[in-house]
């Protein structure tokens, strides 16, 4: 044990005295996702993937490093746990418990000091994050305790301070009752918050192979690719400094993405709230939004609908379209040339940015559920940004996609400063490389189609 010390004292040293800040944080989300001793121990190579994976988001996010500079960086990490190869093994618990008090003692007036510098400096929508969290952490605390109050009237031999509750866990020392850290879920909170400042934050799906590990006979098929969300809430949040993307590992290889704030960061910046952009009656209008949600869960779920007989279903999801623009350009306009998707601005994120086959720039955007006059208003700012931003010598355009004709859309864009063209998704210019056909009856379709509108086979994979 105190050989470990030593080296792991030594190593975030010798990191200090570099201000090597980006070694720090990924020392920090090495601790935030171990805590589970058989998930890490019997899945090493999925834990190692999926640390790649989160490593890799966070960087990008606060630091805006491209992926050679993430690399050398996470070599420098392995480097560091190869140097004590026992780290994590026979004592993992203690080591596990080491890590994280040596960190603390040296790293986090470090990490402190680095978020309130930025906090004057944050663009409008990461102040309304760190606005909405701010607030909404200490009514989360409240309901914990209130909650576990209840439990503890049922179980007496329960003495447990906080309850777990489906979106936010407040996670103690065990032996002091210090908050360590909260562990928040983006997807809820991303609701809530949209509705609460009017603002289209959004999800990131991705697929990827399953690490899981089965008792499946061989003559099973293998398992396929699994799917897993990033939302722009927690990358604001990162981007700010306040917390981290970490990820559980069960013992059987089950992944679930996480986002932690700690506590030592919270507490730091929670006096800043009140400088910070909050609606009237905050926990009022939170409420009637999760009411509101709950009401409408129940209403689906009781919907005559879901026993109605319907025809072949030929809608194609927003994250699906999203990913076809993404993989091919083209389907929209010959010549374009991605540049970048949910890219990052002052001001939002753009869906997807483009350039035109003569350079000029195109900022693409998907209606999905949007007003129209919210889509419009969103693009133009976004459009304005790229202009200031990026532009110089060349021009700026739009392109709102939707999955069907909008004739409210159509007057919403008619005196933009910037021209925008409205396309309707599988409408696509008819190049060979944009056609596919049927394999069931051999009609051609759209390469976006996802079902054959003749006879309803699943043409999309």
């Amino acid at each position: 044990m105190t050989d470990t010390k030593i080296k792991i004292e030594s190593f975030i040293e010798n990191t200090i005295s570099k201000q090597d800040n980006q070694i720090l944080d990924i020392l920090w989300i090495f601790s935030y996702s171990i805590p589970s001793m058989f998930g890490y121990l019997n899945n090493q190579v999925a834990f190692k993937k999926w640390f790649g994976k989160v490593c890799a988001r966070n960087l990008q996010k606060k630091y805006g490093i491209n992926s050679p500079q993430i690399k050398e960086k996470s070599n420098i990490f392995v480097d560091f746990l190869n140097s004590i190869p026992n780290f994590l093994k026979e004592t993992f618990n203690e080591d596990d418990k080491l890590l994280r008090e040596i960190l603390f003692s040296k790293t986090s007036k470090i990490l402190t000091q680095n978020v309130n510098n930025k906090l004057n400096k944050l663009p409008e929508l990461d102040k309304e994050v760190l606005s909405f969290t701010l607030n909404y952490i200490p009514i989360r605390i409240t309901d914990s305790i209130k909650e576990a109050e209840k439990i503890k009237q049922e179980n007496p031999n329960c003495h447990d301070k906080y309850r777990l509750l489906p979106d936010f866990n407040v996670n103690v020392n065990e032996k002091t009752g210090e908050i360590l850290y909260f562990k928040i879920d983006p997807k809820e909170w991303t609701y809530i918050f949209n509705i609460l400042f009017d603002e289209e934050l959004k999800e990131q799906r991705f697929k990827t192979k399953s690490y899981r590990k089965s008792g499946r006979l061989i003559l099973f098929p293998p398992p396929q690719p699994e799917e897993y969300s990033f939302w722009q809430f927690g990358d604001r949040l990162v981007e700010s400094g306040v917390g981290y993307w970490t990820f559980y590992l069960s013992a059987k290889g089950k992944i679930t993405i996480e986002f932690v704030i700690p506590n030592f960061i919270y507490e730091s910046v929670k006096g800043f709230k009140d400088k910070l952009p909050k609606p009237e009656n905050f926990e009022k209008k939170i409420k009637e939004i999760i009411k509101e949600k709950e009401t409408k869960k129940l209403e689906k779920a009781w919907s005559i609908e879901d026993f109605e007989e319907t025809g072949a279903i030929s809608e194609v999801l927003e994250y699906e379209i999203e990913t076809s623009i993404i993989s091919n350009p083209e389907i929209l306009e010959d010549g374009l040339d991605l540049i970048g998707n949910q890219y990052t601005t002052g001001v939002g994120y753009i869906d997807i940015l483009c350039k035109d086959k003569n350079g000029n720039f195109v900022v693409i955007e998907l209606k999905q559920d949007k007003g129209s006059h919210k889509v419009v208003g969103q693009i133009q700012k976004y459009m304005a940004w790229v202009n200031e931003n990026l532009a110089q010598d060349k021009q700026v355009r739009g392109i709102i996609i939707v999955k069907e004709h909008d004739k409210e859309l159509e007057y919403a864009i008619k005196g933009s400063k910037y021209p925008i063209e409205i396309k309707v998704f599988g409408q696509e210019p008819p190049l060979e490389e944009n056609i596919k056909y049927c394999t069931n009856c051999g009609k051609q379709l759209p390469k976006s189609a996802k079902f054959c509108d003749k006879c309803g086979e699943n043409v999309w994979l």
